[in-house]
């Protein structure tokens, strides 16, 4: 069977159809119109563009963007799909003449997406993304200063408080299309939803937390954004809006004080906000000690790729780096095992199990160790990939079993397939071989033994073996 040709890109079909004739591109696109919908709507669309009268766009914002039904998975990917033209047209309107009457007619789209999300099974996200582009439309559409201001600024409100909860409109981005007049009107109207009772609402809060971002209020921000300051998640957003006001003072005292004050997780991004604000000013020192810091703090493989990182650039991680080494050996040896692999030195990474023969690395590293160790000590690799072999057959079930045969079945060279002579002491292919071939035959009188349920677990341990076994035996 031939292989089939590539696909035309974008490029060779806009090549190709320069070659074709005009009343034969019509032909196309009017049979291409009348099987798809997308195809029919761009050609409504296009006919009316130039006019730039915008009714036939309303028509199929109308027409396009509803539904009565409830839309299923597929149903809404294919939905979004064929609404595309329909965005398209909005996005170049708003590009060459965004009008106050595109403005509203971008509203009625948005108030159309809206309504159908709630009826609609969006698990992949297609409707959503759609939305959030026609929200980015309607601001760029405000942007112009045709909207009026009055109007944008209740709709805002009625949007975000009454329409739906999913999105949100920001009074930061839109200051410059609300200006002084529109700014005291959303402020009015959020006012009285919360003198009515919203005031406790996610919708108030998200509004007064931006206002005051906009009026530059730090007091207003911390009491809004920090409330008891007591967890760090409460100082990242403080320390976030003053980056937004662009005061990397303010920036780096809270993020230095919730490193000081909180503990949890969360406290890496503190470190994050921290080191960006070192990285900004150019203080290569500063962003070394906070990483230090940190490692020192919570010590894992990502803090030491960061303190690596950071030391490389001051020319010092040769220094810094036993030191490094040391607080994972003492505090997190999986850590500790993943970056000696990933510097390159897998010896040195399988001592950290004979230093310490209580630890379980866990199936995933256990696999990664092995897979290093498989060069220099194949038996060692071999002992593993049985082990884990038989975990996942605590499982029953056909995955379980091809899971179990992945290991050994990945790693081809792991008995004698390698180029690599092993070096004094190691266990050799002969020895693996061997090893296999005793198990198997072990294993093979205790399937003979077992019940039918269990034979075929013991199968799959039979081809593990096989596998180790024939890569043993094959010729070098």
């Amino acid at each position: 069977m031939s292989p089939r040709s590539p696909r035309p890109g974008p490029e060779d079909l806009d090549a190709l159809i320069e070659k074709v004739d005009p009343e034969d591109l019509r032909v196309i696109v009017g049979k291409a119109a009348e099987r798809h919908e997308d195809v029919a709507r761009a050609v409504r669309l296009a006919a009316t563009r130039e006019s730039g009268d915008l009714s036939q766009l309303k028509a199929e914002i109308d027409r396009g963007l509803r539904t009565s039904r409830y839309l299923g998975y597929q149903e809404s990917s294919g939905w979004a799909t064929q609404t595309r033209p329909i965005v398209e047209a909005i996005s170049e309107a708003v590009g060459s003449s965004p009008t106050a009457e595109l403005v509203l007619l971008v509203e009625r789209a948005i108030g159309h997406v809206v309504k159908l999300i709630l009826k609609a099974d969006d698990s992949d996200g297609l409707i959503g993304d759609l939305a959030r582009e026609l929200l980015d439309l309607h601001a760029r559409a405000c942007d112009a200063g045709n909207a009026d201001p009055i109007k944008l600024a209740r709709w805002m409100v009625r949007f975000r408080f009454d329409d739906q909860d999913f999105f949100e409109v920001d009074p930061v981005r839109y200051a410059d299309a609300l200006g002084d007049l529109g700014l005291a009107a959303y402020r009015r109207e959020v006012k009285q939803r919360v003198e009515a009772g919203g005031g406790d609402s996610f919708p108030a809060t998200y509004a007064q937390e931006r206002l005051a971002v906009l009026d530059g209020d730090t007091e207003a921000l911390v009491g809004l954004l920090g409330a008891d300051l007591s967890r760090p998640y409460q100082f990242i957003r403080v320390a976030e809006a003053m980056a937004e006001l662009g005061r990397d003072d303010d920036v780096m005292s809270w993020a230095t004080r919730g490193i000081a004050e909180t503990s949890g997780w969360q406290v890496a991004q503190l470190y994050d906000i921290g080191a960006g604000v070192h990285i900004r000013r150019g203080e290569d020192q500063e962003v070394l000690r906070l990483r230090r810091e940190q490692h020192q703090r919570m010590p894992s493989s990502s803090t030491y790729s960061l303190l690596r990182s950071a030391a490389e650039v001051c020319g010092v991680w040769p220094a810094e780096r036993p030191a490094a080494r040391e607080v994972l050996a003492e505090h997190d040896l999986g850590g500790f095992a993943d970056v000696l692999l990933a510097d390159g030195e897998p010896e040195t990474a399988w001592q950290v199990l004979g230093a310490h023969p209580d630890w379980d690395p866990g199936p995933q590293r256990w696999m990664r160790l092995a897979e290093a160790r498989e060069a220099s000590a194949p038996g060692d690799a071999l002992d593993v990939y049985l082990r884990l072999a038989d975990l996942q057959l605590e499982t029953t079930g056909k995955a379980a079993y091809v899971r179990a045969v992945a290991g050994p079945l990945g790693v081809r060279q792991l008995a004698g397939s390698s180029k690599k002579r092993p070096p004094p002491g190691a266990d050799g292919p002969a020895q693996v071989a061997t090893t296999s071939r005793t198990a198997s035959t072990f294993f093979s009188r205790r399937l003979r033994s077992t019940w039918p349920s269990d034979r075929a677990r013991w199968r799959v341990r039979l081809t593990v073996l096989g596998v180790v076994a024939q890569m043993a035996a094959a010729p070098r």
